[in-house]
């Protein structure tokens, strides 16, 4: 009978070894708890910093920076068609001046010319009366006259230079269809064919526009 309630005493009593062992096992699990607990929190706060640096990631994106491009390109485009534009009032400006200058002179030259086919006749008479004075019976007197009226010839000469106009080239020169209007011609061997022979009315010019053709006579 003793020996049969030690024996029950040595069933419900546990070996220290086992205690030992059960301790231990408590041990691990409570550190597999920790080091899971632990993980999961580091895991939680990784979360959360991605999560932050995608928000910064997110605010650092602005959404008006498509509009501002959009802006920037427009203004850039207005700046190209104003200075285009720009550029085509210049030239239009350049042309009108260029246009304005040359119908000025234009109009000076036609004023010019339109003056002096008025005065030419009475120059024609100046001319003539020189011619005449120098056939006079009274040589003396004939000269004075002539010396008188030549040199107003020669101040008229004088005045024309400085208008930029120019006598026609007379007896001596070449014919010339565009300067010299003919009205006589003369069989002469003394001159060349085609050649002045004598000018009955002068002619003038101013650069390359005729005021008045010279009236010659060519030899053939």
């Amino acid at each position: 009978m003793k020996n049969r309630k030690e024996k029950d005493q040595n069933n419900k009593t546990p070996s220290k070894d086992n205690a030992n062992d059960g301790i231990q096992g408590d041990a691990s699990s409570e550190q597999e708890i920790q080091q899971k607990e632990k993980n999961a929190v580091n895991d939680r706060a990784d979360n959360k910093a991605h999560v932050e640096k995608d928000r910064d990631d997110t605010k650092d994106v602005d959404p008006s920076d498509d509009t501002e491009k959009d802006e920037e390109i427009s203004h850039e485009e207005q700046l190209a068609a104003l200075n285009n534009r720009y550029l085509r009032v210049c030239a239009d400006f350049d042309n009108f001046r260029r246009r304005s200058v040359k119908e000025k002179e234009s109009s000076y030259d036609d004023g010019i010319m339109d003056v002096l086919r008025e005065l030419m006749p009475v120059v024609d008479s100046m001319d003539a009366a020189v011619k005449a004075a120098e056939k006079w019976d009274d040589a003396e007197h004939g000269k004075e006259f002539a010396d008188g009226m030549t040199l107003i010839m020669d101040q008229w000469t004088k005045a024309l230079e400085k208008l930029g106009v120019e006598e026609i080239p007379g007896e001596g020169s070449a014919f010339d269809p565009g300067v010299h209007q003919v009205v006589a011609h003369i069989e002469d061997d003394a001159y060349d064919e085609n050649t002045v022979v004598e000018v009955y009315r002068k002619g003038y010019v101013k650069g390359s526009r005729v005021i008045r053709h010279s009236m010659v006579k060519v030899a053939n």
